[in-house]
C-alpha cells in the first residue's frame, strides 16, 4: 500500500484496505476488544490504531457520511 501511496495509486491503494474487510470484520466478530485483561485491552487497541492510522494514509475516512 505504501508503494501505491508513494506513486499515487489510490485505486490500488484502497484495493489494499479493502482486502482487510474480512479480517476486521471477523476480529470484532470474535475478540472483545474492551477485554477485562489490561494487557489485553491494550494491545488490542493499539492493533485498531494501527488499523486506523492505516486507512488514514489513504483518506480521512471521518468525512464520509452514511
Amino acid at each position: 500500500m505504501e508503494s501505491a501511496l508513494k506513486d499515487e495509486d489510490f485505486a490500488t491503494a484502497m484495493a489494499a484496505l479493502a482486502r482487510l474487510r474480512r479480517p476486521v470484520d471477523s476480529f470484532f466478530d470474535k475478540v472483545t476488544v474492551n477485554a477485562d485483561e489490561p494487557s489485553l485491552r491494550v494491545n488490542r487497541l493499539k492493533l485498531l490504531a494501527m488499523i486506523g492510522a492505516a486507512m488514514g494514509h489513504v483518506a480521512d475516512f471521518s468525512k464520509v457520511e452514511g
